[in-house]
């Protein structure tokens, strides 16, 4: 009989052991988006510290609140053994570094796939079985090594991109293949086109030149008295007999280049006699059109403002918490229709520098205004505010006689080009090389991007989407896809390649909406002493309401060159207190860069910047590698300060 009771209470005890195990288990099951069991050990990424034994956790992609027994690991990934569960937070022990190796659990990278895997899954991207195939593909057959195909995952992973072959392919392309700018000299040297890119500039030299005798050289009182640019009230504008007689301009200008002499400016017939009857009378049409049409397009923008700001400064004046509000919501608008018409105004593409300059001023003004109504100070907001409601309103359009010649030119060329080779040509020649006697500015750089192609899809989808005609865009994207459907041989090939390198960096730049920061990766080809070379461009910038914060952001700039060597400039802005650092081991270029640097400041405090130094350090080639490496996880922290960024 005791033997009996004896017996009966053991069963009784493993079947409450088994319970319990069943229960422990089946609660991190449902407490969990995945399974866990006791004694497992997985790969984590610490994303939060809560105190000293509390964090948040990233295990399989999922975001997991644990507690440590023992000390809370120092690195950012490492191993957790699952111990159990108490009051719904999973209890785990970190695992010595050369304990995980040894791990049999399976859970643990231990092969070039698992690696990958561990990567994706800490974003939160499960693999199915086609894309670990693909993964597999990718480790079989790209180029490089196992740290630099790790690193092309890893920027996958953190741009949340799918595992396609061609994702891979193109940022691993742009990241680790040949510069963009040695792919295109590749090209273009098969095309037999560098001898006449290295003489683009010689050309481009010429027609600034002989400027004045291909167009009427004019002061601006000249240009106020013509009757395209009067320069008319608010009122006036908005008068109907008024729009009528600006139409009539156009047209009568058109209509004057049937063989008479036109009044139009920046024309000269002596040039003109030049180009066939047809292209002048097209050219002198679309130039009259865009002209007038920019000058109309900046005065209703000018009006749009100064309504906007009136109205913040009335709701200013009555000094309530609501109305200051209200207030800052019209500041904000003025700040987004200034930063929309500077990026895509047609207008900005034929104003002068100044204009420019004083419109991203504006626009700095008003993000101050906004920070004050932030903090509280309504009166010297307000101050701001009529500040840049007086610089806005004395503005006037003044196209700038270099960018109107410049696409003068531009018009009659496309006239000319019927080959995609002879495309790809004159804009390599234009995209390259900054046209002589411009300025470099906001507005320049982004049509640079746009002629490379970098916005070839958003371009296109535009025009899809408002209904416009069906126009072949002219960028260099384009004209690359044009070359890579011809006959399967090296041309198509280097064009192939060079789109991959293009996509890559579109990949690399993708803007992410539901990101606190955002990453970017450019390489910007400029025609250097008849070589193309490229400027790698790495940005990080903090998301504000989706777009890039200039006001906080980190931009880095690395060139290779062959007779300076390597030259690094990174800006770092914060609450637009700005610091600038040049590097190079170069000692006659520091010396010529130290004479520009007062020139730097300036027009860098032009445009809204406070800079707080400028300093210069040797070029570290190890520093570098990391810089670059670094750029793939970009790491954010967070402090009462402000915000940093490694980049």
């Amino acid at each position: 009989m005791p033997i009996l009771k004896i017996a009966r209470m053991e069963r009784s005890v493993k079947s409450m052991q088994i319970r319990n195990d069943w229960i422990l288990n089946e609660s991190m099951t449902n407490s969990f988006p995945f399974s866990l069991k006791e004694g497992e050990t997985f790969f984590a990424t610490m994303k939060e510290k809560l105190s000293n034994h509390e964090a948040i956790v990233t295990i399989k992609g999922q975001d997991v609140r644990v507690h440590f027994q023992g000390e809370i690991p120092n690195e950012e990934q490492f191993a957790v053994k699952i111990i159990g569960i108490k009051d719904h937070v999973l209890q785990v022990q970190a695992v010595p570094k050369t304990v995980a190796k040894e791990a049999a659990t399976g859970s643990l990278p231990v092969s070039e796939l698992e690696k990958a895997e561990q990567i994706l899954l800490a974003q939160g991207i499960r693999l199915s079985k086609e894309e670990k195939a693909i993964l597999k593909r990718f480790f079989e057959k790209a180029k490089g090594t196992l740290n630099e195909k790790l690193e092309t995952i890893q920027a996958l992973a953190n741009k949340k991109l799918e595992v396609t072959e061609l994702h891979l392919q193109s940022i691993h392309e742009a990241l680790h293949g040949e510069p963009f700018g040695e792919v295109l000299t590749q090209l273009a040297d098969h095309l037999d086109l560098l001898p006449h890119l290295q003489s683009s500039k010689e050309n481009n030299r010429d027609f600034v030149d002989t400027g004045k005798r291909m167009f009427n050289s004019q002061t601006e009182t000249d240009l106020d008295e013509k009757k395209m640019f009067h320069s008319q009230t608010e009122t006036d504008l908005l008068e109907k007999d008024q729009s009528i007689s600006q139409k009539d301009r156009i047209l009568a200008g058109a209509e004057a280049t049937n063989g008479q002499q036109t009044e139009l400016p920046y024309w000269n017939e002596e040039w003109a006699r030049s180009i066939p009857v047809q292209a002048k009378d097209i050219i002198v049409k679309t130039v009259t059109e865009k002209l007038s049409q920019a000058a109309l397009d900046f005065k209703k923008l000018q009006i749009e403002m100064n309504k906007k700001l009136e109205n913040a400064a009335l709701l200013l004046n009555r000094g309530q918490a609501l109305a200051r509000q209200q207030a800052k919501q019209f500041v904000e608008a003025v700040i987004h229709t200034l930063d929309r018409a500077i990026l895509q105004g047609e207008f900005m593409l034929f104003t002068d520098m100044k204009t420019e300059k004083q419109m991203l001023q504006a626009s700095a003004k008003l993000a101050e205004a906004k920070q004050l109504l932030t903090e509280g100070k309504p009166s010297d907001a307000l101050k701001i505010v009529n500040e840049v409601k007086n610089l806005l309103g004395g503005l006037r359009f003044q196209p700038a006689d270099v960018k109107v010649k410049h696409f003068v030119s531009a018009l009659h060329l496309n006239e000319q080009e019927t080959t995609p080779k002879q495309q790809l040509l004159s804009q390599l020649a234009k995209t390259l090389t900054l046209p002589l006697g411009e300025e470099v500015s906001a507005r320049n750089t982004f049509e640079q991007f746009r002629q490379l192609g970098f916005h070839h899809e958003k371009d296109v989808s535009r025009a899809l989407l408002f209904k416009q005609p069906a126009i072949e865009p002219q960028n260099i994207k384009a004209l690359l896809m044009k070359l890579s459907q011809g006959e399967p041989g090296m041309i198509v090939q280097q064009a192939e390649h060079a789109l991959a390198n293009m996509t890559g960096q579109q990949l690399l730049s993708k803007f992410e909406t539901n990101q606190h920061t955002q990453t970017m990766f450019y390489q910007l080809p400029l025609l250097m002493q008849g070589k193309i070379e490229t400027v790698n461009i790495y940005l990080n910038s903090r998301n504000d309401g989706g777009k890039l914060d200039w006001e906080n952001c980190s931009l880095y700039f690395l060139l290779d060159t062959e007779k300076y060597g390597k030259i690094g400039i990174l800006l770092q802005a914060l609450e637009r207190n700005l610091k600038l650092t040049i590097k190079t081991n170069n000692v006659k270029l520091t010396e010529a860069l130290k004479s520009l640097t007062e020139m730097a400041k300036e027009n860098l405090e032009a445009i809204g910047y406070n800079v707080k130094g400028i300093t210069f350090a040797k070029m570290n080639e190890q520093e570098e590698q990391e810089t670059v490496a670094e750029t793939t996880k970009t790491k954010e922290t967070n402090s009462e300060k402000g915000y940093d960024w490694t980049v």
